[in-house]
């Protein structure tokens, strides 16, 4: 079907500063309350028979697309396009405003002979490097993730497929090297896809995590992680398990303080019970008596306990200044 065959175009196109505009080359007489449609632009342009897909349009079947580049000298205005495919009408489509040398995906219709299966695929977080700088634990991680597509082409021909995906602003392909495409948004990803044979293709990407946290903040279970991954340095170790050394220490002198807080707080209930035992009686009786002995006992191991208190705090306060100046000391990379 040639269908510029008897047409001739009726007007030229001239640019006007950053827009253009069109010139009727011959004055056009029309009678009253008629109308005619002139051909503004009739010439060929260059065109490359693709498929689309993207599963936020169709999650099964591709979109029949042109990619439509304007090898005319002439601006074109956007609007409607009835696209034919070997002289047979194959759908509509529209098309924006194509300056010249400019190149557009154009999709019109669903390819009902291509099928594609997707499968996503992520891989556990993985530990790629480990720092200790004056106390704070830097770590590096790498988190990986995989889209598996399978091509199936049951047409009669072969077909350049774009597989469209979303990319993530952190997140870095690994594999393909580079897309065919990429937007603003989006990759493109040409696969060949022969008749009767699937095509498959693996998109994979990474994207890199850093952390970092002082090391008294981390608590033991998690520093023994760290000493049993293979890419913490020997040195990195012996450091971390000193660090756990030290605040086990640090913990112990703790554990100790607190419940001689505790007991503190039991004998001070006690006491009050004996206080408002003791108003209920007369003085000159023996339990009275046996009270004030008590309360004597009570208060004499208290002070007791409070002084070896002081003694833990000072301990504590000792063995945390020379932790906060081991830690503040290190520098392993």
């Amino acid at each position: 079907m040639d269908m510029m065959a008897s047409v001739k175009s009726a007007a030229s196109a001239a640019d006007v500063g950053e827009l253009f505009q069109y010139e009727i080359e011959q004055p056009v007489t029309l009678a009253r309350q008629n109308s005619a449609m002139l051909p503004i632009v009739n010439a060929e342009v260059k065109g490359e028979k693709v498929s689309i897909y993207n599963p936020s349009v169709h999650v099964k079947h591709p979109l029949n697309a042109l990619r439509f580049t304007n090898s005319t000298k002439l601006h074109l205005m956007q609007g409607p396009i009835t696209v034919f495919d070997g002289g047979i009408y194959a759908g509509d489509a529209r098309i924006q405003n194509l300056a010249p040398g400019t190149t557009r995906l154009i999709s019109y219709a669903m390819d009902l002979d291509t099928e594609v299966a997707r499968a996503k695929k992520s891989s556990p977080e993985q530990l790629v490097s480990v720092k200790i700088i004056k106390g704070v634990l830097y770590t590096a991680r790498k988190l990986q993730r995989s889209q598996d597509y399978t091509v199936k082409n049951a047409g009669g021909r072969t077909k350049t497929v774009l597989i469209e995906q979303p990319f993530e602003a952190g997140w870095k392909l690994i594999t393909p090297e580079k897309p065919a495409e990429k937007t603003r948004d989006l990759y493109r990803f040409a696969v060949a896809a022969e008749t009767g044979e699937p095509e498959k293709l693996t998109v994979t990407e990474e994207r890199m995590m850093t952390q970092s946290i002082y090391l008294s903040n981390v608590d033991d279970n998690t520093i023994r992680i760290y000493l049993s991954a293979p890419v913490v340095s020997d040195d990195a170790k012996k450091a971390l398990t000193e660090v756990i050394k030290r605040k086990q220490a640090l913990s112990v002198l703790a554990a100790q303080r607190k419940q001689l807080e505790q007991q503190i707080l039991v004998i001070g209930k006690e006491q009050d019970r004996i206080r408002q035992n003791m108003a209920q009686l007369d003085r000159n009786t023996e339990l009275y008596s046996r009270y004030v002995k008590k309360f004597g006992e009570q208060e004499d191991k208290i002070e007791s306990m409070r002084a070896e208190i002081l003694k833990l705090q000072g301990e504590e306060a000792k063995l945390k200044k020379s932790l906060d100046e081991y830690l503040i000391g290190l520098n392993i990379t």
